[in-house]
């Protein structure tokens, strides 16, 4: 059993956020209790906002085990089962104001699917061309290392062999394909034989734009009956319509995209089709 301190990736703005909660409410229980005075309640409350923001971060870690992940988030831990678990989620972004470059590491889970649900681990700051700035600390190597150490793929191999490389540790294993359709593919009879008709879901996804502070299973669901329908559109036209079919292979290729899988032309198609008739099935249920 094997644990991956995440404290370094804590943001201080996050801690003294929660260290100024925790001073509010100790300022208030002491004035309402009347043991201390204004003054002396607002000098308990500063001690325990810094005292807060530095025992924070290490109330946060990961606990690899037999058969799963634990994370430990403010003392509170969750299990997570190694069969929930498909990789690492990598997530570069830029700050608005200060322009800096960070990078944001997740959990990828099996359900729902996508490339950017699960539970943060934390954020690093990395290099404007998103790279390792060459000063992170022990315990990202050792967290890309427990993923290497479990055969589960990280978004960015390349970022996580550099890190590993600073360390003295062994490289990521060559990242898995995800190839669809898996499984029996229905035909697109089967698939959409309780799909509402064409111009029913054109309105109802009109009326549902989907944003990225959607729920995930929402984000979800709308690209998959986008793709869906595209689909039932060109097949509409005999596949004819050339336009159509383009329309329709690439919302095909925006939910492959997604759920991290590798598909091409008909065969993108064929997994939507896999994908609407389960996602169709679980809605009735």
């Amino acid at each position: 059993m094997r644990t991956v301190r995440l404290s370094f990736m804590r943001q201080w703005g996050g801690n003294i956020g929660i260290g100024c909660a925790l001073a509010l409410v100790a300022m208030l229980a002491l004035a309402g209790a009347g043991v201390a005075g204004p003054g002396e309640a607002t000098l308990i409350g500063v001690l325990v906002a810094v005292a807060a923001a530095f025992a924070v971060p290490h109330t946060y870690w990961l606990r690899e085990e037999e058969d799963g992940l634990t994370l430990v988030r403010l003392l509170v831990p969750r299990r997570y089962a190694w069969s929930r678990i498909r990789g690492l989620a990598m997530e570069f972004a830029e700050e608005t104001e200060t322009s800096a470059h960070h990078l944001t590491l997740r959990l990828r889970l099996v359900d729902p699917p996508g490339r950017s649900w699960g539970p943060v681990l934390g954020r690093v700051h990395v290099t404007e061309d998103d790279r390792p700035r060459g000063v992170e600390p022990p315990a990202l190597a050792e967290l890309f290392a427990l993923f290497g150490r479990r055969q589960l793929p990280v978004d960015r191999p390349e970022f996580a062999d550099a890190v590993l490389d600073v360390h003295g540790l062994p490289r990521m294993p060559p990242p898995p394909v995800r190839s669809v359709p898996v499984g029996p593919v229905p035909t697109a009879a089967q698939a959409y034989a309780d799909a509402p008709g064409a111009e029913e879901e054109e309105r109802a996804l009109a009326g549902r734009r989907s944003t990225p502070k959607s729920p995930p299973r929402t984000r979800r669901a709308h690209l998959l009956r986008t793709a869906a329908l595209a689909d039932r559109l060109a097949l509409a036209g005999g596949d004819a319509d050339r336009d159509q079919v383009v329309r329709a292979r690439i919302a095909a290729g925006w939910l492959t995209e997604h759920d991290g899988v590798t598909a091409d032309g008909e065969d993108a198609r064929g997994y939507v089709r896999q994908q609407y008739l389960e996602w169709s099935r679980t809605s009735a249920d």
